[in-house]
C-alpha cells in the first residue's frame, strides 16, 4: 500500500493541482504543501494507514490527513511565509478536497506503476 501512496503523491504533484476548486490564490500553498509531502519519505507510509482500498480516501480519510503533525507543519509554515493573508480553514479545506477528487484519478495510474515495478 506505501507503494501505490507514493507513486499516487507522485502524481498528485505533478498533476494535482487542476483540481483546485476554490480560491485560485491558494494554487501556490497548495503546490508548497504537495511538494513538500512528496519529498518525505515517511508521508507514504503514514498516509497509507488512513487509507481503506476498499472505500478509498474518503472524507474520513481526508480528515486524519490533514490532522497529520507533518501536514499541519507544512501548513503552518506556508501560512507564516505567505505575504497575503490565508484562511487555515479553507486552506485545509481545499487540501481535503484535492485529496478526495484527484484519488479515483490517480490511483488508478499509481496501481499501475507498481503493477510494472513487480513485473
Amino acid at each position: 500500500m506505501g507503494k501505490i501512496i507514493f507513486y499516487y503523491i507522485v502524481e498528485l504533484v505533478s498533476k494535482g493541482i487542476r483540481y483546485i476548486s476554490g480560491k485560485p490564490k491558494y494554487k501556490d500553498e497548495l503546490k508548497e504543501i504537495f511538494d513538500s509531502l512528496a519529498t518525505t519519505k515517511s508521508f507514504a507510509t503514514d498516509m497509507s494507514k488512513f487509507i481503506d482500498m476498499k472505500r478509498g480516501l474518503d472524507r474520513g480519510a481526508a480528515d486524519s490527513i490533514i490532522k497529520m503533525p507533518l501536514v499541519q507543519t507544512n501548513i503552518q509554515k506556508v501560512i507564516k511565509n505567505s505575504d497575503s493573508e490565508i484562511d487555515k480553514t479553507e486552506l485545509e479545506n481545499e487540501f481535503k478536497n484535492i485529496l478526495m477528487k484527484s484519488w479515483s484519478d490517480l490511483s488508478v495510474n499509481a496501481i499501475e506503476k507498481v503493477k510494472k515495478d513487480i513485473k
